[in-house]
């Protein structure tokens, strides 16, 4: 029986984050996973790994905790990220977006955690003239510095999903990318990535991600299920 990988996940409810949940709980791999959370995530049926949920009334809390965020060895998962309309602008956005986010991130490898995923985005780039995509980069960088022995960094395109919150405008553009068929990852495909690479980390220090690659590891994920029998 394979050695159950701990696995810690950061931004559980939102879009990517509630795929990856799905993914890593009814994964046919082993897993112990921690969700550091501001509410309960829904129940997930099948699930057949681990779940302990951390709950904080301020997630700034969670890097400056007693209580450890991730175990020696194991596997730090952020799909943590806003908009800054839900944020209140750009300065709230980047507190979240890059400082906690940077913060979580080096809490989970102070901790002894050995391999970093990140959902960033395509375009990201620390030298960006773009607000989102400058913070996206100067993360991606920090976390690289971190001293983590696997950095693994997707950078999906427009993301397709159907999120908690409706986002009208978001709608429509989600069809168009969906009638293109590219620039753009399902999110569903991200959510099976993660927990293939949180299974099985490419042996590389850094990787990067775009959108076709996703969709190859999220197939090797739905392969693996298959061939195990689960659902």
């Amino acid at each position: 029986m394979a050695t159950s990988t701990a696995i810690t996940l950061a931004g559980a409810t939102g879009l990517t984050g509630s795929f990856s949940l799905k993914s890593i709980l009814t994964s046919p791999h082993p897993f112990d996973l921690t969700v550091l959370a501001r509410r309960a995530v829904a129940e997930t049926p099948g699930a057949t790994n681990k779940l302990t949920t951390r709950l904080y009334d301020d997630l700034f809390e969670a890097p400056k905790g007693e209580q450890n965020i991730a175990k020696p060895g194991g596997v730090y998962v952020s799909c943590l990220g806003t908009t800054r309309a839900k944020a209140g602008g750009t300065a709230q956005q980047e507190k979240i977006d890059l400082d906690l986010n940077r913060d979580l991130a080096a809490r989970a490898r102070k901790d002894g955690a050995e391999t970093a995923i990140l959902v960033s985005s395509s375009g990201a780039n620390a030298t960006s003239y773009s607000f989102y995509l400058k913070i996206k980069g100067q993360l991606e960088e920090d976390i690289k510095g971190m001293g983590f022995s696997h950095v693994v960094i997707l950078r999906p395109g427009f993301l397709l999903g159907q999120r908690p919150e409706k986002r009208v405008i978001e709608g429509a553009a989600q069809s168009v990318f969906r009638f293109l068929g590219k620039f753009s990852s399902e999110a569903y495909d991200v959510g099976d990535a993660i927990a293939q690479l949180a299974a099985h980390p490419p042996a590389e220090k850094v990787t990067v991600l775009y959108d076709a690659e996703i969709a190859a590891y999220g197939k090797q994920y739905r392969d693996s299920k298959a061939q195990s029998g689960s659902k």
